[in-house]
């Protein structure tokens, strides 16, 4: 079973190393997807507690935040995912938090989700910016060598690092063919040992039957990424972290 809670402390320098340094104090900060709110934690006393909230879709991960940081906002997002909240409604929309937000984070988030998953739900992000917001979200390239921001990993990309901690049915051989497919593909889909190229929507968290547990991996180009969303930047990995990320400003 997949560990739901994460030890993780690098957001914070991660985040504001790529938006260069911005005023936290004061902000009011989403951070979707976060967990149990450990952003906090690597933020020190840059982030005034109470003008951060964090959603996340697994009930445990949420009342662990309430315990830790019960100044922050905690709020359960009860959307379905196969792989962390397999009892959750599927295509709920983002709970209205009563607020804009100056600033919007998503670690790992679009990592497990499907290309049109992502999209419906960056629209909705989006729309709960302030004026002269920001919304800054994390995406896996397939061609990346984790290496490259962290020597102490070994060489390869997160794909191969999926494919080999699942192996079960695929041999070696099997892997370098599937990381060399991923390597060509515009987007892909890794669930478990499969790898999907560009699947059809029927492969979306919400509308496929998913295994509970399973791993539900996504991977974008740079490349493709900008063609997405061609008014955002994208941005490469903050050492140690291996993720690109995507940066859409909201302009007054």
């Amino acid at each position: 079973m997949h560990n739901l809670i994460s030890t993780r402390v690098t957001q914070f320098a991660y985040f504001d190393h790529l938006l260069e340094s911005p005023v936290w104090k004061g902000r009011k900060v989403l951070d979707f997807g976060g967990n149990i709110g450990i952003f906090l934690t690597g933020a020190g006393d840059s982030v005034d507690h109470d003008d951060y909230w964090c959603l996340d879709i697994n009930r445990e991960v949420i009342e662990r935040g309430r315990r830790d940081f019960p100044q922050a906002h905690f709020v359960h997002y009860n959307r379905y995912s196969s792989q962390y909240n397999p009892n959750g409604v599927r295509y709920l929309s983002i709970p209205d938090c009563g607020i804009q937000f100056d600033i919007i984070l998503a670690f790992s988030v679009f990592t497990h989700t499907h290309q049109s998953e992502m999209l419906e739900l960056v629209e909705q992000l989006r729309g709960m910016l302030a004026p002269d917001g920001v919304l800054a979200f994390t995406f896996c390239d397939p061609r990346y060598d984790r290496s490259l921001s962290d020597p102490t990993l070994p060489s390869g990309s997160d794909v191969r690092k999926n494919l080999e901690r699942a192996r079960v049915k695929n041999s070696s051989r099997d892997i370098d063919e599937i990381v060399e497919r991923a390597c060509q593909a515009k987007w892909c889909l890794l669930i478990d040992e499969e790898l999907y190229v560009e699947p059809g929507y029927e492969f979306s968290q919400q509308e496929r039957l998913g295994q509970p547990d399973e791993s539900y991996c996504t991977y974008f180009t740079v490349e493709h990424m900008a063609s997405l969303f061609p008014d955002a930047k994208a941005l490469p990995p903050v050492s140690p972290e291996w993720q690109h990320c995507c940066i859409l400003r909201k302009t007054a």
